[in-house]
C-alpha cells in the first residue's frame, strides 16, 4: 500500500513538472537560410562543386577517348601491347572512381568546415533566446525528429532567434 502511494505521489509530482514545462522549437534550416554569410557560403560550395565537375568530366573524357582508341586499334595488336593497354585502362577507370568518392568527400568536408561559423552563430542565438525566455528545452522542427508539438504547450521562437541574430523578419520587409 505504501509502495502504491508512493508511486501515486511520484507521477502526480512528475505530471506537475511537466505541466509547468516551457519549451521552444524553431527550424534550424530556416535560420541557417537566413543568415546573410549562408548564400555566400552557398556560393563558394557551388563554385567549388563546378571545379570538381570540370575536373570530373575531363578525366572521363580522357577515359572515353582512350577506349575508343583501344576498342578501334585492339584487332591489330600484339597480345602484350594490347594487354598492357587494357591494363592501362583499367588503372585509368579505377582512378577515376577513386576521384569521384574523393570529391564527395573534400566536398562534405568543405560543406562541413564552412557551414561550422554559422551553426555556432544560430546555436549562440538559440542558447541566448533559450535562457533569456526562461524555456526548458528547444526542439529543432527540421527532418520531422519529433511525432507531434502541442502549439499550446510550445513556443515557435524562430521570429525570437531571427531578432537576435539582428536577421530582418519577413513581415517588417
Amino acid at each position: 500500500m505504501m509502495k502504491r502511494n508512493l508511486l501515486i505521489l511520484l507521477a502526480f509530482v512528475a505530471t506537475s513538472v511537466m505541466a509547468q514545462s516551457k519549451f521552444g522549437y524553431c527550424s534550424y534550416k530556416e535560420l541557417l537560410k537566413a543568415l546573410p554569410e549562408y548564400t555566400l557560403v552557398e556560393s563558394h560550395l557551388d563554385e567549388l562543386q563546378e571545379k570538381y565537375e570540370a575536373e570530373v568530366e575531363r578525366s572521363e573524357r580522357e577515359f572515353n577517348q582512350k577506349y575508343a582508341d583501344f576498342i578501334e586499334s585492339q584487332s591489330q595488336l600484339p597480345d602484350n601491347i594490347r594487354n598492357k593497354r587494357h591494363k592501362e585502362l583499367q588503372e585509368l577507370m579505377e582512378k577515376s572512381i577513386a576521384f569521384k568518392d574523393e570529391v564527395h568527400r573534400a566536398m562534405r568536408e568543405a560543406r562541413r568546415e564552412m557551414m561550422q561559423p554559422l551553426y555556432e552563430k544560430v546555436d549562440e542565438a538559440v542558447m541566448k533566446v533559450c535562457v533569456d525566455g526562461y524555456y526548458d528545452y528547444i526542439l529543432n522542427t527540421d527532418d520531422r525528429t519529433y511525432i507531434a508539438i502541442n502549439p499550446i504547450s510550445g513556443e515557435d521562437i524562430t521570429d525570437k532567434v531571427k531578432k537576435e541574430l539582428n536577421i530582418e523578419l519577413e513581415s517588417e520587409q
